[in-house]
């Protein structure tokens, strides 16, 4: 039986957030409170005492309680937080003590150790500026004995009201589609890709019934990982809910020898009690901290849906120029510039440039790229190898493949095993020496294939690979400080807080068609900012899908990531690329807005529509995208209502652009449509704005802009 000398209370608070936890001396610490701030003077003692729960029968007669580190040695009936094995001791069975507690900027580092198991751990937990809340575990081998970690994962409690989870599945060309289900039952989500893979984005949402994106109370948790994982959202019979969230381990992956040392990925989560918007805007802030990017983010041109494996220099300097004419800031030459590279099936692996395509090397372009005021970047996928290239003729050994069986091909393409150091070495003098040898500013670093039996010689390495990419991209970021790496893999296979702490930007999809496009950047918007999505315009009929939209469709969902080109403009004609060219402006213009205020998804009365809403964090500026995806169910829009403007303050609304508006739905257009019209923050964020009746697959683009009262009369 406890008693309060037993039970150590500590307390933080951070934007608007606390969070309390109850640290005893016999037990692992436990979540007494994360949430909306509690006052000042609240008493912890009797706030932890007002959470225990009776004892009900047919129980044990002391229950284990909901820790956030469950521990199967006191009685826990659930998934344990920690699950190891030893010859030499019971090492998987804990029971923790509490051995020290330091308070920190951002939290706590609990330790606690278990002295018959001879094991320690450490927990890491606290809120960030931003107001979200981290938390991560280290497990450490105390014995002389070897021992092996089959499991090692995080435990967030979650109140117990909340019953209803959205969760994120999809595939290539349609990432991050959304979920809504009742979360009654055991949830588990486990990914052994060896990447996050296009079905396995590494989050789910948690909430109250009916969370919506303005209502309600949720928490969001993402786990900032690059590799195999397991989400687990689970109940008692006692009422507890919880999230556990962990780096998947394969059989015998993880053997700890003598004060070796294995921390968990971090657990990232972010509560709201006014619905999902509030949970993105602070896991975008978040991300901003992580980021700190120095300048606005450049208009992008990439080659690949240009020109795919046929580089001709005379046509990639002409793409150059016609690229910088419409205000493009950054050309990245895609997949095809090394040697014997001409199609997808060879040459993976030999990262020289080819002399057939570049016989001076790859500086003519890039000296006529920069001539023109661009950047250049280059595309690489260093990870992958070719059996049909001079490395894997040279070094078949150096895959990631177990060497008693036959080797699994994907794009006609293996693995290269990273956590060899002769394969770690050669990856990293190659790419020194290009980056060395040339003015290259930007990386595209793509990664196109699952993992397949994963092994070195007989353990697998699934684990080492990544802790090895994240060690080259490091040492990348050290040596070339000014260079900013984009994570592509297959388009968004790829996306988390984990590489985000290496990379500047992410490849959402393979997919350019806008309508697709609209699904998959919603999904990504619920944790990652719009300055990191990549998003681009492409051709007249979509690459992936055929379908063909109008260049202001096109153009304006690009508009709402970090805005790019994939498109040949040498085909496009002059009133193509002097509305490509418009848009690029209102890009310029408004990517402060977009990149560094406050982004809502609004919603849509029927699901039929989407709008995004950006405000600048001063509140005085702000730009509208409404897009009609298909055929409304009633025939006239609803208003569109925008949140967080002043109620006092004027605004002046703009159209700024929008699709063609043909007549078959919409005799007359609003009112107010060919005047710009001036209403206050009041009017706007309660009545409204009505807008035309948009055709499917159509948008238009409006901005907010403070005036002051005399430009108001």
């Amino acid at each position: 039986m406890k008693n309060t000398h037993d039970i150590a209370l500590y307390r933080q608070d951070r934007q608007n957030q606390t969070l309390v936890i109850a640290c005893p001396q016999d037990g692992a610490p436990e979540l007494l409170y994360f949430g909306r701030a509690l006052p000042k003077d609240t008493h912890l003692n009797s706030l932890y005492w007002s959470q225990q729960q009776a004892t009900q029968q047919a129980s044990l007669d002391v229950p284990a309680p909901m820790s956030l580190i469950p521990e199967a040695g006191q009685g826990w009936l659930q998934s344990p937080g920690v699950e190891a094995s030893a010859v030499d001791r019971p090492a998987w069975a804990m029971c923790w003590s509490l051995s020290n507690v330091h308070q920190q900027a951002d939290g706590f580092l609990i330790e606690l150790e278990d002295t018959r198991a001879q094991l320690a751990v450490a927990l890491s937990i606290g809120l960030q500026p931003s107001g979200l809340l981290r938390q991560q575990l280290t497990l450490t081998n105390q014995g002389q004995g070897d021992i092996t970690v089959h499991r090692l994962a995080c435990t967030l409690p979650m109140p117990p009201h909340f019953t209803q989870m959205l969760s994120f599945y999809g595939r290539w060309c349609q990432e991050f589609q959304q979920q809504r289900s009742e979360w009654q039952s055991t949830w588990l989500q486990e990914n052994r890709h060896g990447r996050n893979s296009h079905a396995n984005f590494p989050s789910v949402i948690l909430g109250e019934q009916g969370f919506s994106e303005e209502q309600g109370e949720l928490i969001g948790s993402h786990l900032a990982w690059s590799g195999n994982h397991r989400l687990k959202a689970d109940y008692t019979m006692e009422g507890h809910r919880y999230l556990q969230a962990e780096a998947l381990y394969l059989p015998d992956e993880i053997v700890l020898s003598s004060s070796q040392s294995i921390s968990t990925p971090e657990l990232l989560a972010s509560y709201s009690r006014a619905g999902l918007n509030m949970v993105s805007q602070v896991f975008h802030q978040h991300a901003r901290e992580r980021l700190v990017l120095s300048k606005p983010r450049p208009v992008h041109i990439n080659t690949w849906e240009a020109f795919y494996f046929d580089h001709d220099i005379t046509r990639l300097k002409a793409l150059a120029d016609t690229a910088a004419h419409v205000g493009v800031e950054r050309y990245i030459l895609d997949d095809g510039w090394f040697r014997g590279r001409s199609n997808d099936q060879a040459a993976l692996g030999d990262w020289f440039v080819d002399q057939e395509k570049y016989p001076n090397g790859l500086t003519p372009l890039i000296d006529h790229v920069k001539g023109l005021g661009m950047e250049f970047g280059l595309w690489f996928e260093p990870e992958m190898v070719n059996p049909d290239s001079d490395l894997y003729r040279s070094h078949p050994e150096w895959v990631l493949q177990l060497p008693q069986y036959d080797a699994v091909l994907a794009r006609h393409q293996l693995v290269l095993n990273l956590a060899k150091p002769e394969v770690y070495d050669y990856l990293r003098e190659r790419l020194f020496s290009l980056l060395k040898g040339y003015p290259i500013d930007y990386i595209k670093w793509d990664m196109n294939r699952d993992y397949t039996q994963p092994g070195g010689e007989i353990c697998p390495q699934a684990y080492e690979q990544v802790v090895a990419l994240y060690r080259l991209l490091g040492e990348l970021n050290t040596a070339f400080p000014d260079l900013e790496i984009e994570s592509c893999s297959s388009g968004g296979a790829r996306v988390d807080f984990g590489i985000l702490n290496f990379t500047k930007r992410f490849w959402a999809s393979d997919c350019n068609d806008a309508f697709e496009r609209h699904s998959i950047q919603r999904g990504f918007s619920y944790f990652f900012p719009p300055e990191v999505m990549g998003s681009h315009i492409g051709p007249d009929q979509s690459h992936t899908t055929n379908r063909i939209h109008d260049v202001a469709f096109r153009a304006g969902t690009a508009m709402l990531g970090h805005l790019g080109i994939e498109w040949n403009l040498l085909d496009a004609n002059a009133e193509q690329k002097a509305i490509i060219a418009r848009w690029i402006s209102h890009y310029k213009t408004y990517r402060s807005v977009l990149h560094s205020g406050r982004n809502w998804r609004l919603p849509s009365a029927d699901g039929r529509a989407q709008a995004q809403w950006a405000l600048s964090e001063d509140g005085q500026e702000g730009l509208l995208v409404y897009s009609q995806l298909t055929m409304p169910k009633q025939a006239q829009t609803l208003p569109v209502r925008l949140p967080g403007l002043e109620a006092e303050q004027n605004y002046q609304i703009s159209v700024l652009e929008h699709s063609p508006l043909p007549g078959h739905l919409m005799k007359a257009l609003p009112a107010w449509w060919k005047n710009d019209l001036i209403l206050n923050g009041a009017t706007l964020s309660q009545l409204g704005l009505q807008l035309p009746i948009l055709d499917p697959e159509s948008l238009l683009m409006l901005s907010i802009r403070a005036i002051s009262r005399l430009e108001a009369q």
